[in-house]
């Protein structure tokens, strides 16, 4: 997708900010209110299920309507009628920053591997507890929390967590490959997503556990060759 596309006449994509296995991100200007957008565009080869679409666009309103400091704003979701076919997208609030595993990676990078700061590992491990702690109240789980999905501010003030929802959503319409698809990263994963099973809050706080691990350590408390290595070093 070229930086030149325009999503319905509003989101004019200005440059790709970072990619995955599932969707590609933007920042986009959105023309209707004049300000800076993060643009979350699915891969085609996430769209050709309309059981998964539904339950992608379900999560991303139940995402909207979560308002809390420590979480990415979800401010639309929608579908683009393009040449080359139909685009799904989803627009967050563009945070200035970088992201977690970034800021540990270039602390290492400086401190030969020594870790974060304490005062500033606890203040990014409170945030995340703040953001993922009102979602669980509301209901929602994050299904693939690790310091990728963490964002922080260029002064460190501002912390928020971001891309619920996607994760949950290809499983919860997928129930055949679940034995096949392991939920979350694995890295990071707590021994019941490493079991292949649905994780819960509880999950979320084994999770939260391994980031702030590396955060004051600099490195994983588990490393394997492979995911059923990793797999088994959790369980």
């Amino acid at each position: 997708m070229s930086a030149e596309t325009v999503l319905n006449d509003r989101y004019v994509l200005v440059a790709q900010q970072g990619s995955g296995g599932m969707a590609v991100i933007y920042r986009a200007t959105d023309r209707l209110l004049m300000r800076t957008v993060a643009i979350k565009i699915l891969r085609p080869s996430m769209t050709s299920n309309p059981e998964f679409i539904d339950k992608f666009q379900a999560e991303a309103r139940n995402i909207a309507n979560l308002s809390h400091p420590n979480i990415v704003t979800v401010h639309d979701v929608g579908r683009y009628a393009g040449p080359k076919g139909e685009t799904h997208y989803m627009v967050m609030e563009f945070i200035e920053g970088s992201d977690l595993k970034r800021i540990i990676r270039e602390t290492n990078q400086m401190n030969a591997d020594k870790g974060l700061a304490l005062d500033l590992a606890l203040h990014f491990a409170i945030s995340i507890c703040a953001g993922i702690g009102f979602a669980h109240r509301a209901g929602i789980v994050h299904a693939d929390v690790k310091p990728q999905n963490v964002l922080i501010t260029n002064d460190q003030r501002m912390v928020k967590v971001t891309d619920f929802g996607i994760a949950r959503a290809i499983s919860e319409t997928q129930p055949g490959a679940r034995e096949d698809v392991v939920w979350g990263s694995p890295h990071y994963f707590s021994p019941e997503q490493a079991k292949g099973e649905k994780p819960s809050p509880a999950s979320h706080v084994y999770s939260i556990g391994i980031v702030l691990f590396e955060m004051l350590t600099g490195h994983l408390p588990f490393t394997g060759g492979s995911q059923q290595e990793l797999a088994l070093a959790h369980v």
